[in-house]
């Protein structure tokens, strides 16, 4: 798989295998980032690299989302996940 499959669309983080919650992709980017520095000083570049840019684009998506919800009104974006799942109640 060469482009990470995170793509922010009207303050959703959508992933290839569905929705994640803004707080976990934020958990997800810094696991990304802690990958590629692991993978860069054991020499696996290549590794590396894909965590690196999976990092990026997660951070990006996630960054976006909180900007929606922010001027959709949410003081607190991370609530929004929060009301979508009582609503799924």
């Amino acid at each position: 798989m060469n482009a990470a499959p995170y793509r922010h669309i009207g303050g959703a983080i959508l992933t290839d295998h569905g929705p994640v919650p803004l707080g976990r992709a934020r958990a997800l980017a810094c696991f990304y980032g802690r990958e590629a520095r692991f993978n860069a000083l054991n020499g696996a570049f290549q590794a590396a690299q894909t965590c690196r840019r999976r990092a990026e684009i997660l951070s990006d998506a996630a960054r976006e989302a909180d900007a929606w919800r922010r001027a959709a009104g949410w003081r607190r974006p991370g609530d929004a996940d929060r009301r979508l799942a009582e609503v799924g109640d």
